[in-house]
C-alpha cells in the first residue's frame, strides 16, 4: 500500500509539475498577445499619422498658393468681394488643418532655425535683429513636435 501511495505521489507531482509548465505556458503566451496587440496599435497610430502627414503636404500645397495670391490683393474696389470668398476659403482650410492637428510657424521677427525655417533668401532691414525673419514667404506647418513643411523665410542680413 506504501508502495502504491509513493506511486500515486510521484504521478501527481508529475502532473503538478506538467501544470506549473502550462500555466507558465499559458502566461508566456498571454503576455506576448498583449505586446502584440500594443505593437499593433502603436503601428496603427503611425500609418494614421503618416497618411494624414502625405494627405497634409498635397494640401499644403494648395494653401502655399492661396497665401502668394492673397499677398498680392488688386488695388481696386470691385474685387474685394471677390477677395473676401477667396480669404474666407483660406480661412475654412485653415480651420481644418487645425483640427487635423496641424499648428502654422514662423513669424517675421522670429529668430531664423534651420531646423525650423529654409532660407529663401537675405535682405538688411535695420529695425531687424541679425539673422531675424523679416519677411516669411510661405508659412511652415508641423503636427505635434514633427514639422511636415518648413517654412521659408527672408533673413535679415
Amino acid at each position: 500500500m506504501e508502495e502504491e501511495n509513493k506511486k500515486e505521489l510521484g504521478e501527481l507531482e508529475g502532473l503538478e509539475v506538467k501544470a506549473m509548465e502550462y500555466l507558465a505556458g499559458w502566461k508566456r503566451a498571454l503576455a506576448d498577445y498583449d505586446n502584440l496587440k500594443k505593437d499593433l496599435a502603436r503601428e496603427r497610430g503611425e500609418m494614421r499619422r503618416d497618411a494624414m502627414e502625405a494627405a497634409a503636404e498635397a494640401f499644403l500645397t494648395v494653401a502655399a498658393h492661396f497665401d502668394q495670391a492673397v499677398r498680392f490683393q488688386p488695388p481696386d474696389e470691385s474685387t474685394r468681394k471677390w477677395l473676401a470668398g477667396v480669404l474666407h476659403i483660406r480661412s475654412v482650410m485653415d480651420e481644418a488643418f487645425h483640427s487635423l492637428g496641424m499648428t502654422p510657424f514662423g513669424e517675421v521677427g522670429e529668430a531664423f532655425d534651420p531646423g525650423r525655417h529654409e532660407a529663401a533668401g537675405r535682405r538688411p532691414q535695420d529695425d531687424a535683429k541679425p539673422d531675424a525673419i523679416v519677411e516669411v514667404v510661405s508659412r511652415g506647418w508641423k503636427i505635434g513636435d514633427r514639422i511636415i513643411r518648413p517654412a521659408s523665410v527672408i533673413v535679415n542680413s
